[in-house]
């Protein structure tokens, strides 16, 4: 992270239905003892214990929701293959979603998620909008 820059990773829409990660970037403001975002709204926020061994089927975040990782591993992988773990200290936004009137087919839309190594899953999910 630069002092200006927070990246988050984000599981987004291509446009055309299929989910792909990308990066959310979050301007900061500061001096060299702090750096703070303006404040950014959420409409909620829940708390999540998943066991070593929970393995989602396909599905699409539809409303953007931070996720932080507090204990645990997770593997987030898209219907087109391509994976990403996160683990404690981490957090992304999955913001995948279907246009209206597109209906889900699960391996083609969407991703999944996989609690791996030895501890359970620990996460917080913090809505940050309605879509």
């Amino acid at each position: 992270m630069d002092s200006t820059t927070l990246k988050l990773d984000t599981i987004v829409s291509d446009g055309v239905g299929a989910s792909e990660f990308g990066v959310r970037e979050i301007k900061l403001k500061g001096d060299e003892t702090r750096h703070l975002s303006e404040q950014i709204q959420a409409v909620n926020f829940r708390m999540r214990i998943s066991p070593v061994g929970y393995n989602s089927d396909y599905h699409v975040a539809g409303d953007p929701t931070l996720l932080v990782i507090l204990k645990g591993q997770i593997v987030v992988t898209l219907a087109s293959g391509h994976s990403k773990g996160f683990g404690a200290g981490d957090m992304f936004v999955a913001e995948d979603y279907l246009e209206k009137g597109t209906e889900f087919r699960s391996g083609l839309h969407g991703h999944k998620a996989e609690v791996v190594g030895s501890s359970e899953l620990t996460a917080l999910h913090l809505k940050l909008e309605r879509r």
